[in-house]
């Protein structure tokens, strides 16, 4: 199975990296959830929830596929 950067690499996709906690942008951490890493994004000014994953590299991949 690849890594989420390989996976992206493939896909010809770029992780977007962020100086935060989790280190891509639209990437957020919530301890208290069995996947704790949250992913969102802005669309014609809303926030878009685009789900819940267990590392933070998967999230910052479906971001990069959105």
């Amino acid at each position: 199975m690849w890594s989420a950067q390989e996976q992206a690499q493939a896909e010809g996709l770029t992780l977007l990296v962020a100086e935060n906690k989790t280190g891509y942008l639209g990437v957020n951490r919530q301890t208290s959830r069995t996947k704790p890493y949250l992913a969102g994004v802005w669309r014609s000014g809303k926030n878009v929830h685009l789900g819940s994953f267990a590392t933070a590299e998967e999230a910052a991949l479906c971001i990069a596929r959105s």
